[in-house]
């Protein structure tokens, strides 16, 4: 069965103010199409956070409530680790849970996604 499931990366939640695309696809979110997980909810509040956005903690909030959010798992990190793509842990991370849950659509403005062939990144 072919999964219709897309993994939104930290990216486009953090767009969401600048960017008339990302805004309409945060603004109409469907939890059994949308899924992210943790780490990316982390990266959203931490460069919020950083850009002193004093709503941070209630659009992660918000976030949590709208998608689907998957854990961590030890293996995640473990493959990310093993991977020799040459990209960034975290998005490493990104694809391994994505693996995990089925995922092969990514959207996100990160084109260091395209190296992993096995994933298909979508722009908003």
């Amino acid at each position: 069965m072919i999964s219709t499931t897309k993994f939104i990366d930290a990216n486009i939640f953090i767009e969401r103010w600048s960017n008339d695309s990302c805004r309409q696809l945060i603004d109409d979110l469907d939890l059994e199409e949308y899924h992210t997980s943790v780490l990316v909810l982390t990266e959203v509040y931490h460069k919020l956070t950083k850009k002193r956005v004093r709503s941070a903690f209630d659009y992660v909030r918000a976030i949590m409530g709208s998608v689907k959010v998957h854990d961590i798992r030890q293996n995640d990190l473990f493959n990310a680790m093993k991977n020799n793509l040459d990209i960034n842990i975290n998005d490493k991370i990104h694809i391994e849970v994505m693996r995990r849950n089925n995922i092969s659509t990514i959207i996100s403005f990160d084109k260091d996604f395209d190296k992993e062939k096995t994933v298909r990144r979508e722009e908003p």
